[in-house]
């Protein structure tokens, strides 16, 4: 193994130490724990190879700094053979002969098909809780932030031309040019002239005859290359054909007005979905959706202290994926990291409902967030100015009458339970507020509140957070923000580096060790210059 050893002082710069301190850490402390996994590793291989194979356990340092400086993987390469750092780091001799680049690609391609990424952020975690820097935190903070693909925005007419010209080009080898002739020199162009700055009217009739065009050679598949009917290209064709196009019963090909979620919005990376988030802009984005999910510091760091926040999880998901309802998969892989279950979670209102929050409490930790308003009635009152009791089944309206009665309602299509509170006709009728809690428009004087069964938790919630209590408490979720922030400016999160979301998923996982590790050697540079 290399003789050769760091010699940096605070003298070089802080910035640079803390940089080099990263380097360090990786050798001292997450390579023996990537040891410990080499047969994990190992597994992704076959026994007999035709070659010798790359060390794995290299490979995945290597892939490691590689996400860190955001290099690519020829640089990342000549990186191990002229930067010093990085020779340390891999305990490289002075031998040592490099591999080539390409030994990244099938490395990647490997963990990918064996689903072992996990295990980076795993031995980075243990690294740490093995140098006394990390135990088991009773708070963390959950949040999303959107993933741009690897691929452009494209119409749906050139969707559709590109999924068909890949599609033709596929058969032409498959079968001979010859059979698809007719449409391959038509969709052979990418952006025929004709089509630049066309009429609405013109698009319209080429989507049409697009559409046309594509059934007709899905048909002549099924009839007469059947063995060609399963492949891949052919069967992402179907698929667009299916979301852009309906076919009536007379045999005439429409264009859909409107395409499905989660349909495809670009050929070249079909799992790239198109969302929409009110952050950025309005005509949304295509990629996918990253959570991510870190410890909160017991203390609110000072101005210049590097965070002492760990990212305990980050889960890629599609784009069309909601935040309500992804905290669990969030939580299970925060739980598959070596950390238990929390005794607090910090998030936005897109993960809090009522049933979130009793669920949280039949699990044993406290879920702090804000939750939406209730629904506007013009300007009657809303549910919030009624004091409701399910258990007891009563409510008070805003001007201090009880309800006259309660039903229980189960609506099957929707599969909620919904409270209906009436009161007295009469009553209602001589009150001096009817005209702020009744339309005016309604035949019926009579007040009636629908709420759900879980309505009481979202009651509380909307009291507390009016409360300078608990909007001091939600002060600790916002630096989720900065970490959102951290990895797209300091790692490039924020752009797929490849195509498809497993690939994605891998970039994430890695990425969220290399930042790991860069935020532990600040931490410790900071505190060692402070005692210094």
């Amino acid at each position: 193994m290399s003789t050769m050893n760091f010699t940096f002082s605070f003298s070089d710069g802080f910035d640079n130490f803390k940089n080099v301190k990263a380097f360090t850490l990786l050798r001292d402390h997450v390579l023996p724990v990537l040891e410990e996994r080499r047969a994990d590793l190992e597994s992704m291989y076959s026994p007999v190879m035709g070659r010798p194979e790359v060390d794995p356990v290299l490979l995945t340092a290597v892939t490691i700094l590689q996400m860190m400086e955001k290099r690519p993987d020829r640089a990342a390469v000549e990186a191990c053979c002229y930067d010093v750092r990085w020779r340390v780091a891999l305990g490289l001799p002075a031998d040592w002969k490099p591999f080539h680049p390409t030994s990244l690609v099938y490395f990647r391609k490997r963990m990918i098909e064996h689903d072992s990424a996990g295990l980076v952020m795993d031995a980075g975690l243990e690294a740490m809780r093995r140098d006394g820097y990390f135990g088991r935190t009773g708070s963390i903070r959950i949040d999303s932030t959107h993933i741009l693909g690897a691929v452009s925005k494209m119409s749906r007419l050139a969707c559709v031309r590109e999924t068909f010209r890949s599609a033709l080009r596929f058969l032409a080898q498959f079968t001979s040019s010859d059979d698809w002739e007719p449409w391959y020199s038509i969709y052979e162009e990418r952006n025929p002239d004709e089509l630049r700055g066309a009429s609405k009217e013109v698009l319209k009739r080429v989507m049409t005859q697009a559409g046309c065009d594509v059934n007709e050679v899905l048909n002549k598949i099924n009839h007469s290359f059947k063995e060609a009917a399963g492949a891949e290209p052919v069967a992402l064709l179907r698929r667009v054909f299916n979301e852009q196009y309906t076919v009536s019963e007379d045999g005439e090909v429409v264009e859909n007005r409107a395409t499905c979620s989660g349909a495809v919005k670009n050929p070249n990376d079909p799992e790239a979905g198109w969302s929409t988030k009110d952050s950025i802009e309005t005509d949304g984005w295509i990629g996918y959706k990253l959570q991510v999910c870190e410890t909160v510091p017991e203390q609110i760091c000072d101005k210049g202290e590097p965070t002492s926040s760990v990212i305990t999880a980050v889960v890629t998901q599609p784009a069309t994926t909601s935040d309500h309802g992804s905290l669990d998969p969030v939580l299970q892989t925060h739980k598959e990291n070596g950390q238990g279950t929390p005794e607090e979670i910090y998030v936005d209102a897109g993960y809090v409902s009522a049933g979130d929050i009793k669920h949280a409490e039949e699990r044993g930790y406290e879920l702090n967030g804000p939750v939406a308003g209730p629904p506007s009635r013009n300007k009657c009152f809303k549910s919030d100015a009624f004091q409701v009791d399910i258990p007891l089944r009563k409510a008070v309206c805003p001007a201090g009458e009880i309800s006259s009665s309660c039903v229980r309602i189960h609506d099957h299509g929707k599969i909620k339970v919904v409270f209906r509170f009436e009161w007295p006709r009469a009553v209602c009728a001589a009150c001096t507020l009817k005209d702020k809690c009744i339309s005016p428009s309604k035949k019926i004087v009579r007040r009636r509140l629908e709420v759900g069964e879980n309505h009481m938790y979202i009651q509380q919630r909307r009291k507390d957070c009016a409360t300078p209590e608990y909007k001091e408490l939600m002060k600790r979720r916002n630096a989720v923000e900065g970490t959102h922030s951290e990895l797209a400016r300091g790692y490039g999160v924020r752009r797929c580096r490849y195509k498809g979301l497993a690939k994605t998923k891998f970039q994430h996982l890695f990425t969220g060790a290399a930042c790991n590790l860069r935020r532990w050697a600040a931490r410790l540079c900071w505190q060692q210059r402070c005692h210094a």
